[in-house]
């Protein structure tokens, strides 16, 4: 198996020290005179980092950059991706990392796995703007860039693994309406981070679904950043603005757990009813208890399996496609057939 080859790390009067790819996804450099001894040992450095990224039964190094430890969804998916990868143990091993929902930390442990040789750089992007020159330049070393649960605006140059999440959004609002939740309804909806990707389309998908309904109104859009915590500080302030809410449209389960929580301590479970998105566990056992309308399952195990397919394929030197998974309504007549 054809092997990449590290470019060496030195500059004329720098020497580069480059720390292994870790949690904090920080490098740091040191000034140096110029000097052929130094050059040298500058030289050793770099070879130690291409060395200690890989593995020593030669297998080739991956990372995966999980966007949040926090992100209960996302979390799921490296927690899928981490008990498939048992499967690929013959022809490389995975670091992980978690990028603490910041773009800035994601993007330093980009540039930190680029500089340390890993062969591939799976991870759930922040923002879908901010890191597309550094996966270009992790790119242009030869290192394989796959983005899961999401995809940055990089022209199609990285490979991706998605799914639609303005289908994702229609669906569950569709449901809510066609079950009579927004009949003559006040509707509020909690975002995700404002330009994300995911939570700007599932946010239209819901709010087309509302300007379709002559009787439903809607009465507020907030920013919880997919926050269970701060939803719910959202909520309790709606029930006060609006005591005649009906519907809370959620672009994840996070958020939508949180709302549900201020509502029952609200008293006021009878008259507002949540739907969600993402098909966590707790999103899930809400569905069952009856706590939650309905939540849409994202397939954390197709995100973490076909990520680590195309990985794969491509360190064997096979094509590989982008690929969108399938979206799942969860209603309380499917449930249990997802509930673990």
């Amino acid at each position: 198996m054809k092997r990449k080859v590290m470019a060496t790390l030195v500059a004329a009067g720098m020497a580069v020290a480059v720390t292994a790819c870790g949690g904090s996804g920080t490098t740091s450099t040191t000034d140096t005179s110029v000097d052929a001894a130094q050059e040298e040992d500058a030289a050793d450095v770099a070879a130690d980092v291409a060395a200690d990224a890989k593995d020593a039964n030669g297998e080739y190094k991956v990372a995966f950059l999980c966007k949040s430890y926090t992100d209960t969804f996302c979390l799921n998916v490296k927690e899928e991706f981490e008990k498939a990868a048992a499967d690929y143990a013959d022809l490389f091993v995975v670091d992980y990392f978690d990028s603490e929902n910041t773009a800035a930390t994601q993007n330093d442990q980009i540039e930190t796995c680029t500089a340390a040789g890993y062969d591939a750089i799976v991870f759930q992007q922040v923002d879908a703007e901010a890191p597309v020159e550094v996966v270009k330049a992790a790119l242009d070393k030869g290192i394989y860039v796959v983005v899961t649960t999401g995809h940055i605006e990089d022209g199609g140059a990285s490979w991706y693994v998605d799914a639609d999440p303005y289908q994702q959004g229609q669906v569950v609002a569709d449901y809510a309406v066609e079950q009579g939740y927004c009949d003559d309804a006040k509707v509020a909806i909690l975002s995700g981070p404002t330009g994300n990707f995911h939570s700007e389309n599932r946010v239209q998908a819901f709010k087309d679904a509302i300007d379709a309904k002559d009787d439903a109104t809607l009465v507020a859009t907030e920013v919880a950043d997919w926050s269970k915590d701060t939803a719910m500080t959202v909520t309790q302030n709606w029930l006060v603005a609006y005591p005649d809410l009906k519907v809370i449209l959620a672009a994840n389960d996070d958020m939508g757990l949180g709302a549900v929580e201020a509502i029952e301590m609200a008293g006021l479970s009878d008259q507002v009813k949540v739907f969600a998105i993402d098909g966590t566990e707790g999103g899930l056992q809400a569905v069952k208890d009856g706590r939650l309308g309905a939540t849409v399952m994202q397939d954390t195990k197709g995100y973490a399996v076909e990520a680590l397919n195309i990985t794969s394929e491509l360190l064997k030197g096979e094509t590989a496609e982008s690929m969108n998974i399938d979206s799942t309504l969860i209603t309380a007549d499917n449930v249990d057939e997802y509930l673990k």
